[in-house]
C-alpha cells in the first residue's frame, strides 16, 4: 500500500492544443500549450526553469513541447544568459542590469531538453531591438517587464551580437521577438 506523503501536494496538471505526433516511431505527442500548477503556458512563452543546487533559476523560452510514449512530459528551451553569465567571454562591453541575451549560434548552451516539471514558472521578457521585423514593446509593457533582450550571445564564438537571421535555434525570427 502506498503511503501519501501530506507535504507532497498534488501539483495540477493539463495538456492544451495537439500539435501533431513525431519521433522515429511516431510515438510522440507533441502541444502547443499546457497549464501547470494553475498557469497557462504556451509555445514561446519565457518561463524559469529550476535545476537543483543552483539559487538562481533559468530563464529560457519554450520552443518544443511534448510527451513521450512512457507519459513523460518534455519541452525544449531555447536559453537566455544573464549579463553574470558571459562577462568572462565580453569584457569591457556594457550592460544593463535586466538585460539578457538570448542564445544563437551553434554549440553548447543554445536549446536543450529538460522535464516539463522543471518549469518554475512564467517570465516577462520583453525585446527592445530596433529590428524592423519585432514590433516595439508599448511603455506599459516596457514597465511590467521583468527583464528586456536586443542582443544575441553566440554560443559558438562566444560573443555578443546586435542582429539576428531569420532563423535562431530552427525557430523562425517572428517566435523570437515581441507578438
Amino acid at each position: 500500500m502506498a503511503v501519501s506523503n501530506p507535504e507532497e501536494e498534488e501539483i495540477e496538471f493539463k495538456w492544451g492544443k495537439k500539435r501533431g505526433i513525431g519521433g522515429k516511431k511516431k510515438d510522440v505527442q507533441f502541444y502547443e500549450s499546457f497549464t501547470y500548477d494553475g498557469d497557462d503556458y504556451t509555445l514561446y512563452d519565457v518561463v524559469y526553469l529550476h535545476a537543483e543546487g543552483v539559487a538562481e533559476p533559468y530563464i529560457g523560452k519554450l520552443i518544443k513541447i511534448w510527451e513521450n510514449r512512457d507519459k513523460s512530459k518534455k519541452v525544449k528551451v531555447h536559453w537566455f544568459f544573464r549579463p553574470s553569465d558571459i562577462r568572462p567571454f565580453v569584457e569591457g562591453i556594457e550592460m544593463m542590469e535586466n538585460e539578457l541575451f538570448l542564445a544563437c549560434g551553434e554549440g553548447t548552451g543554445l536549446a536543450n531538453v529538460n522535464p516539463l516539471e522543471a518549469v518554475a514558472g512564467k517570465c516577462n521578457v520583453v525585446c527592445i531591438s530596433k529590428d524592423s521585423r519585432n514590433p516595439q514593446p508599448s511603455d506599459e509593457a516596457l514597465q511590467m517587464a521583468d527583464y528586456v533582450f536586443y542582443r544575441f550571445f553566440d554560443v559558438g564564438n562566444r560573443k555578443i551580437l546586435g542582429e539576428i537571421d531569420d532563423m535562431i535555434a530552427g525557430i523562425p525570427v517572428k517566435n523570437i521577438f515581441n507578438k
